[in-house]
């Protein structure tokens, strides 16, 4: 049997500490916990957990400066925070600072699998091989690479694993795991949003109802949309003596939709907005988010410094 991360919980709740536990074991996980920053810190430097879940408020050491610590003595260990009302503004930091996700109080079975499943999916890119590079001083100008994807969910984790693994493999794996969050969540919403047409009030009522797959298989097998496609298209740039860019286009073949009305990432409060939230969390990845004037498609850029830019093969 394959083995579970090793999954530290930090939360100065405990009730919160207890029932996440039990979750988390119930699935697998081996779980260790912390009641505050400083007692998660010396937990994380006794024990190297894969991966960490963590309150951001908390007494001693805040979940922020935790964060920002675990940030510096470990880049690439995943790392979601747990927010409720009237800590918005911390966790909105605390995902500027490279975390992986957020869960809100009181915390839902349903996302807290999500959130594990964001997280492993960074753990695994994180341990990836590296691929051979050029000899120091090659510098990549300019590649471009075109893809097509089906509208199958299941297949867009490996997609962008691969993805990354050709077009951008030399760079930093915090950098990696930063796109790998922000692509899967705009690859999944041109799936279901775009070419499926599913709206948020279909999703919502789906979620709730236990019948999401189910509503996915239906629209995929409609005439209309089961030709449909998710176009990508990269380009990757050297364009100045000391940045470079990857720069990934996701186009969908639906109707398109107002992304004006998507919450402001900049505005603390829609942190915890119903809608949304993965478009939020992939502006917060990534160093520009555009969308073109019909919504249905959308141009995420990451910079990164040109001297990482051997030609990634």
């Amino acid at each position: 049997m394959q083995r579970r991360s090793k999954i530290l919980l930090i939360d100065d709740e405990p009730l919160v500490r207890e029932e996440l536990g039990e979750l988390l074991q119930e699935e697998g996980f081996e779980v260790l916990s912390g009641s505050d920053g400083q007692e998660g810190l010396n937990l994380f430097r006794q024990h190297q957990p894969d991966l960490v879940i963590t309150d951001v408020r908390m007494p001693r050491i805040d979940g922020l400066t935790l964060i920002r610590t675990l940030r510096r003595e470990s880049p690439t260990t995943p790392v979601t925070v747990i927010t409720g009302h009237g800590n918005e503004s911390m966790a909105i930091d605390a995902l500027r600072a490279g975390v992986v996700d957020f869960l809100k109080k009181p915390v839902r079975i349903d996302d807290l699998l999500a959130a594990l499943a964001r997280m492993e999916t960074a753990l695994h890119l994180a341990h990836a091989t590296t691929a051979p590079s050029l000899p120091k001083g090659t510098l990549l100008r300019e590649q471009r690479w075109s893809y097509e994807l089906r509208n199958e969910r299941g297949s867009v984790s490996d997609f962008v694993d691969g993805l990354l693994g050709i077009c951008a493999a030399d760079l930093e794996r915090r950098w990696l795991m930063e796109l790998s969050l922000a692509l899967q969540e705009l690859m999944i919403n041109a799936i279901e949003h775009g070419n499926l047409e599913v709206t948020y009030a279909d999703k919502s009522d789906a979620l709730k109802r236990g019948i999401l797959d189910t509503l996915l298989t239906e629209r995929a097998l409609r005439p209309e949309m089961s030709s449909r496609h998710v176009i990508i298209d990269v380009i990757r740039k050297s364009g100045t003596a000391d940045s470079g860019t990857l720069q990934i286009t996701i186009t969908d073949q639906g109707s398109g939709f107002d992304w004006r009305a998507l919450p402001d990432p900049t505005n603390p409060t829609n942190l915890l907005a119903e809608h949304g939230r993965g478009v939020m969390l992939a502006r917060l990845s990534v160093d520009d988010l555009s969308y073109n004037e019909n919504g249905n498609s959308v141009t995420a850029v990451k910079r990164f410094p040109s001297e990482t830019t051997e030609d990634p093969q």
